[in-house]
């Protein structure tokens, strides 16, 4: 019996033995290889391709007083990566793809120029020291440096977020290869006057892998998928700062905390641009929109110009229910957009507004008295309205959440809800009888209602809209059933 026991359990850790031999022969790993540098290893027995990545350390550029001078030269940074394939020793071939991205999370440089004169260049090479001159939305340039010599490179003074440099690129060999790529950033000092960019920082990093990395809602959904969720889905399958969509936990640093999903960023970053009720391949002004967020299972959406400049109530009342922009909304307005209606849902918008002590705040703080469960309680229900102060704040980059919204305007190159007029919100002065929050100049402020400013329509779609196609670019924006 002793024996019989022995031999069962032999042939127990026999089986479990080969079942993970067999499990490691196709897992796929990541392992850090220390600050800065990530390698993907595929575990494989001698029959199994192998396709390992490295990438160096991060990029990053600071002007000061040490480096920031006539006659200093030019500040570089450096890094590589590199795919490795090596064919299996039963085909001695193989052949596989990858993608490289330079992920920009911090870049507050500026033109001190003109938008010509390029002052943060990247350049690309390969081991052969082959550059690469052409790639999808940026410029190549030739500059002369302030001590004659001359410089190429892609333009990215003012650019932040991925860039694809690889796209599935095939690498295939008959015994092992090796590419390897070397990335350069530069900032070109032109021994003018370039003080607008003192005191300012770049930072990025390589990354070189076998997955494409997500950035649109084209890459993570299909024809006939919930819309809401696409959005949710794409932002939790990426970095925030790739797709700008941010979720908004209690754990996000100066969120909304009401686990909302929304897009915050500069607006050429962010692809948010949704066409309603219309088929035409160029969408047109009246149809085009831009996707705030996801709120519980609802999108909400703005549109992308105005209506026309208008006041926010012909009397000097700030009552949102009977307020003549309310009027207008819920019936002229409405009236004109056809079957879209039918898609929109009706709203309870809480219209009591706040004080400017908390509005002008920072977003969270105008989130939490404009709509959060410090708000008053005055609602309105209905099919449109306009966006809420809180909702202008959290559209600009994340980095401006700290900021006073009655002194957003640095931040409004970096805000894609910034229009460049003025600008009414739903937001009524609780202190101020005849007031309602605007934006103005990039400033959240209040005005009396009896000015004429930009009306922007702002709605939540059905819950049962369904994605089309559309990346969210405005030249391809987002298509729903």
């Amino acid at each position: 019996m002793e024996n019989q026991k022995t031999k069962i359990i032999s042939i127990a850790s026999i089986i479990a033995l080969a079942l993970t031999l067999v499990t490691a022969t196709f897992a796929y790993f990541m392992a850090q290889t220390g600050e800065g540098k990530s390698t993907d290893i595929k575990i494989n027995a001698s029959t199994v391709d192998t396709f390992t990545f490295e990438a160096g350390s991060a990029l990053n550029l600071s002007l000061n007083q040490e480096n920031f001078a006539s006659g200093k030269g030019n500040q570089t940074g450096t890094t590589f990566a590199k795919a490795m394939l090596s064919a299996n020793n039963k085909t001695n071939t193989a052949t596989d793809h990858y993608y490289m991205y330079l992920n920009i999370s911090e870049n507050t440089f500026t033109y001190t120029q003109d938008a010509n004169t390029p002052e943060i260049l990247l350049s690309i090479k390969d081991g052969s020291n082959n550059e690469i001159t052409t790639l999808t939305g940026l410029t190549y340039k030739t500059v002369t440096d302030g001590k004659g010599a001359s410089i190429k490179g892609f333009d990215i003074t003012k650019k932040s977020g991925l860039i694809t440099i690889l796209n599935n690129r095939e690498i295939t060999t008959t015994s092992s290869k090796t590419e390897e790529w070397n990335v350069t950033v530069t900032f070109v000092n032109y021994n003018s006057n370039q003080a607008g960019n003192a005191g300012k920082n770049f930072s990025a990093k390589l990354m070189i892998q076998k997955e494409k990395i997500p950035t649109v809602l084209s890459d993570v959904c299909t024809s006939g998928n919930n819309l809401a969720t696409c959005i949710t889905t794409l932002s939790n399958k990426s970095e925030p700062s790739i797709v700008n969509i941010y979720h908004h936990t209690s754990s996000l640093a100066n969120g909304a905390g009401d686990n909302s999903y929304r897009y915050a960023g500069a607006s050429g970053s962010v692809n948010n641009y949704i066409c309603l009720g219309s088929d035409e391949a160029t969408c047109p002004d009246a149809n085009l929109f831009r996707i705030i967020g996801v709120f519980g299972d609802k999108t909400k959406v703005i549109r992308a110009k105005s209506v026309g400049d208008k006041e926010w109530n012909t009397s000097a009342d700030n009552t949102w229910s009977s307020s003549s922009l309310n009027t207008y909304l819920n019936g002229t307005y409405l009236t004109s957009l056809g079957t879209l209606a039918d898609k929109i849902a009706t709203t309870t918008w809480k219209v009591r507004g706040g004080s400017s002590t908390y509005l002008y705040d920072a977003p969270k703080i105008a989130y939490q008295y404009e709509v959060g469960s410090s708000a008053l309680t005055t609602t309105n229900d209905a099919k449109i309205g306009l966006m809420y102060v809180s909702d202008y704040g959290f559209a600009a980059d994340s980095s401006g959440w700290t900021t006073k919204l009655s002194s957003y305007n640095s931040n409004n190159s970096k805000n894609w809800l910034y229009l460049g007029s003025n600008e009414w919100t739903i937001s009524r002065n609780s202190g101020t009888a005849s007031n309602a929050f605007d934006v103005f100049s990039g400033y959240v402020l209040n005005r009396n209602v009896i000015i004429s400013y930009a009306v922007r329509p702002s709605f939540n779609l059905e819950s049962s809209v369904k994605y089309v196609s559309g990346s969210g670019s405005m030249s391809d924006p987002v298509r729903v059933n």
